[in-house]
């Protein structure tokens, strides 16, 4: 990505984050870099009156000058530096939201493909630790830039040749910036996977459930090595980019110096060894302070390219949104044909998987681990994109409405429901969204997933912080957690529900008062159920039993029970 491209978006961005203070920035960028020009002028001012002066007030004027340009130069450097940190906080902030609002966006589909992922935290990488300091290095970078042709223009004066070199003495870092990217790029492309590896291995440490499973297994110091491992991996990646970056650093302040040094010689010759010289050599040093800090400058622009690329990559992939909604109604569920085989399997996990589900209907799907009913559950909401068939509703398929109105019509329970530490009132508020719940709306779906008797022993009711590792928290267990996720279900009141295994960690009790409140309201909804127990499978319209990704029976629980086929193979004991 060129550096024109970075620079500007570094600018428009930080002027969305905070136009007042980028302008004050802006004003105070200006002074700063007029400083070399006036200091040459001054200078050269000064030796002159110094050469005949016979008294103090001889020199008074160019000397309160230079005084009083040096006091005013450090304050307003402090002044302007501390206005660009508060600004690459803002546009930090910006990037985030950016990033937050694309994810937004995306479909479960996309977020599982191992080369979205490895897009999209490189780009969340750049957003959190690298674009946001860009802002800074391009304001000093236009400052510099202006203080070397305000040198220029004070130099052609007294020396054009002089002025000629001082302009030509910022091509070397130019060509180099453009080696410098290509280097970057390339490394870039290689650590974004490494990326996503390390924060998945982290988030298995600091999140509660593989967390536990880990310390129960003596296994934390294993996650630790890798995370430590793949760390190491980045950084020696980046550590290659340093020689050759290195050299072209190199190569170009050596060119740098040798015409700046042809500059300081011409202007001697050019001013005919006169005291104006002084001026002049004074400005040709303070343009090679000017060049030096340019082309840092100019070499952390050229490094942030590379991250700017994942990130503008990353927003490229956000879909059009949507407003979120939920269905109102649904008459009809048609699965027509639905196949679908994993990456690096030669077995479909899914085969010709027919089923026509209708309001007022419950349908269970039944099977052993592995039979394809999470590959079926998830080619019905929408996370997984299956390789043929169809799936409709009300006669339209998922190609023909966009993806949120699609998820529109599920409130969908899985086995690895969310553990979302919030407050009770905005855990169960994910569920919609609509503005306008009222707490009776709360505590009514509460009371649907049995789960209010719980809540009101909170001593902050709805208002409770959930979660043991926040102040005030309140630790849940697996069981409570769950009847949160279904309460949610009843909140959203979606037209189609699809509940995988929504009791497994609920007591028995319990089970049963959730399962007859599906049946009590089920002419509500089209309702599919996975479930491995059952006595629960005993009130179902519908039961598919999956096996090896084929739908191998269907019927009613007595009907499949009594036929001696797999199903009763599957349940015989438990109905026993």
């Amino acid at each position: 990505m060129g550096i024109f491209a970075v620079g500007t978006w570094s600018i428009r961005q930080a002027w969305v984050a905070a136009p007042r203070l980028v302008a004050l920035a802006a004003v105070l960028a200006l002074l700063v870099a007029a400083v070399p020009s006036l200091q040459v002028i001054l200078m050269a001012s000064f030796v002159e009156a110094l050469t005949g002066a016979e008294a103090f007030t001889d020199v008074a004027a160019p000397f309160a000058g230079l005084v009083l340009l040096i006091a005013f130069t450090g304050p307003v450097e402090a002044i302007a530096g501390t206005l660009q940190w508060r600004v690459v906080d803002l546009v930090g902030l910006h990037a985030k939201q950016q990033v937050a609002a694309t994810l937004a966006t995306l479909p479960p589909t996309e977020l599982a493909d191992p080369v979205a992922a490895a897009d999209i935290e490189a780009g969340n990488k750049a957003a959190e630790e690298e674009l946001a300091f860009l802002y800074p290095f391009v304001l000093s970078l236009l400052r510099d830039v202006l203080s070397v042709l305000g040198v220029f223009l004070t130099l052609a004066t007294m020396s054009p040749l002089a002025a000629v070199f001082v302009l030509v003495s910022l091509v070397p870092m130019l060509v180099a910036s453009q080696r410098i990217t290509r280097i970057s790029s390339k490394m870039w492309d290689d650590v974004g996977k490494l990326y996503w590896r390390s924060r998945y291995l982290h988030q298995q440490l600091v999140t509660t459930a593989p967390s536990i499973e880990l310390t129960s297994l003596g296994a934390t110091g294993q996650i630790s090595s890798m995370v430590s491992s793949t760390i190491g991996r980045i950084t020696d990646r980046k550590a290659q980019t340093y020689a050759p970056m290195l050299s072209w650093r190199l190569l170009a302040g050596l060119a740098t110096s040798l015409l700046l040094a042809g500059a300081l010689a011409a202007l001697i010759v050019g001013v005919h060894y006169g005291p104006a010289a002084a001026g002049g050599v004074y400005g040709v040093m303070a343009a090679m302070a000017a060049v030096g800090s340019l082309g840092n400058n100019l070499g952390q622009i050229v490094e942030g390219g590379a991250p700017f690329e994942r990130y503008v990559k990353l927003l490229g992939m956000r879909r059009e949104e949507h407003p979120s909604s939920v269905a109102g109604d649904a008459l009809s569920l048609v699965v027509a044909g639905v196949s679908h085989t994993y990456d690096g399997n030669d077995d479909p996990s899914l085969q010709d998987l027919d089923l026509r589900i209708d309001k007022g209907r419950i349908v269970a799907l039944v099977g052993v681990n592995g039979a394809g009913k999470t590959t079926a559950v998830n080619s019905i909401v929408g996370a997984l994109d299956p390789q043929e068939g169809s799936i409709a509703i009300d006669g339209r398929t998922r190609q023909d409405m966009p993806f949120q109105e699609w998820v529109g019509h599920f409130g969908t329970l899985t086995q690895e429901f969310g553990r979302y530490e919030l407050t009770v009132r905005e855990s169960l508020l994910l569920g919609t969204p609509r503005q306008d719940v009222g707490d009776e709306e709360l505590w009514a779906a509460l009371e649907a997933a049995n789960a209010a008797s719980m809540v009101r022993r909170f001593d902050d009711g709805l208002d409770q912080q959930l979660g043991g590792q926040w102040d005030g928290g309140a630790g849940l267990s697996g069981g409570q957690w769950q009847r949160l996720s279904l309460a949610r279900i009843h909140l959203r009141a979606a037209p189609i529900w699809i509940l995988d295994e929504p009791t497994s960690a609920i007591d028995a009790e319990a089970e049963q008062d959730i399962f007859r409140e599906l049946q009590r309201s089920k002419a509500d909804r089209i309702t599919i159920v996975v479930s491995h127990r059952a006595w629960t499978l005993r009130g179902m319209d519908e039961i598919l039993v999956v096996d090896e990704g084929r739908v191998i029976e269907r019927g009613r629980y007595d009907e499949l029970l009594g036929a001696g086929g797999r199903f009763t193979e599957i349940f015989a004991e438990q109905a026993g």
